[in-house]
């Protein structure tokens, strides 16, 4: 079981042999030093764009599901918006995790989910429960999200991250909610 958990903690495409990145994804990737040291040899290898993209890749087309020159990965249009909300991680039993809310603001909506910006880190396929503050309507004030990614926003004290949507009652409430708003 032990062994299990090690292997999991390095991303499943690094080559400690052959010192190189398995994915294969459009182009060709050589992973720096740096880059390896901080993804390739960590469990923070969900981070990783390389390692991102290889989760989109369909595995019956082998191409990549990720649109390469606008970077959409969504299913439905987007709408821009900032909202102030607030996180809260729970276990996969459902329980909460921390007690003490992350604070985010949404940078994009969607009736499947959202694109936003945090102080916090969200780990990647992590369930979280979201309420939003003033003026969403009650059937829209909180919901569960899974995180579909996580970077660094580039200024090293916020990440951004997607999420989505995971109960069909928040869906068509978003979707209404966008309705209204177009």
């Amino acid at each position: 079981m032990k062994k299990k958990e090690k292997q999991c903690a390095v991303c499943p495409f690094w080559s400690p042999a052959e010192k190189t990145c398995k994915m294969q994804a459009p182009g060709l990737f050589i992973p720096l030093d740096d880059h390896v040291e901080i993804y390739c040899k960590r469990p923070e290898y969900v981070l990783c764009r390389q390692y991102r993209l290889g989760q989109d890749i369909n595995r019956e087309t082998g191409k990549a599901a990720l649109n390469i020159k606008t970077g959409n990965r969504r299913q439905h249009p987007r709408i821009t918006s900032n909202h102030l909300l607030s996180l809260v991680r729970l276990s996969d039993s459902g329980q909460v995790v921390c007690n003490r809310p992350s604070r985010a603001s949404t940078l994009d909506l969607s009736s499947g989910g959202m694109r936003l910006t945090t102080r916090e880190l969200l780990m990647h396929d992590s369930i979280i429960q979201f309420h939003f503050k003033s003026p969403f309507p009650s059937t829209l004030k909180s919901g569960l999200a899974q995180v579909k990614w996580c970077e660094l926003a580039g200024n090293d004290l916020e990440y951004h991250a997607g999420l989505a949507f995971q109960n069909d009652e928040v869906v068509r409430a978003m979707d209404s909610y966008l309705g209204s708003q177009a």
